[in-house]
């Protein structure tokens, strides 16, 4: 091998080594020295629940992702238009969802069971709906929408999975942010 030789394979190998580091490099001082050109927005629709909540004690998810909705006692006739609403949006999300909906189960939230003629009333309007009874979940679901941003509080939970509730979202937003959101987490999630 001749020094001209030497010389090209040396400058191949730094090219090559410069092509690794140089953007790990760039990358190491945006992130230190210029924080304020890293992007801080997201594009999850609804309210993220940060820390996310472990629900997997209480909740059996079945592998699936689900939309829980909380529905408290004394529901007037505000609330019970609202969660009607919301009911039927998530139906409608859920065939929307075309052949990824058995990825997604639905389930309504109280602290006391339903009287059997209004449990029947429910199952008959909504098959797939779970009825949940379990006042600790409602009591943490409730907790978490106080927490938030919108004056009515949220009205639909996303938990995934693994059972851990990631997402929120109020009345007005359980329409196509809501389906776009669920769209997307199933494109690139391998569970569920």
């Amino acid at each position: 091998m001749t020094d001209k030789d030497l010389t090209q394979s040396r400058r191949k190998l730094l090219l090559v080594a410069a092509t690794a580091f140089v953007p790990m490099m760039i990358a190491y001082g945006l992130f230190f020295f210029a924080p304020d050109m890293i992007p801080k927005t997201t594009t999850n629709r609804g309210e993220l629940v940060q820390p996310s909540i472990d629900v997997s004690d209480r909740l059996a998810t079945e592998g699936r992702w689900q939309l829980l909705m909380p529905m408290t006692e004394p529901c007037l006739k505000g609330c019970a238009e609202i969660l009607q609403s919301v009911l039927h949006q998530t139906r409608q999300i859920n065939i929307a969802l075309g052949k990824n909906a058995d990825r997604l189960g639905r389930g309504l939230v109280r602290a006391t069971p339903f009287a059997p003629e209004d449990g029947e009333a429910m199952m008959a309007d909504y098959p797939n709906l779970k009825l949940i009874v379990d006042a600790a979940l409602l009591t943490e679901l409730t907790a978490v929408s106080s927490l938030g941003q919108e004056p009515a509080g949220y009205h639909v939970f996303l938990i995934d999975p693994m059972g851990q509730l990631i997402l929120a979202y109020p009345a007005a937003k359980v329409d196509k942010p809501l389906l776009l959101d669920l769209k997307h987490l199933m494109k690139v999630s391998n569970i569920g």
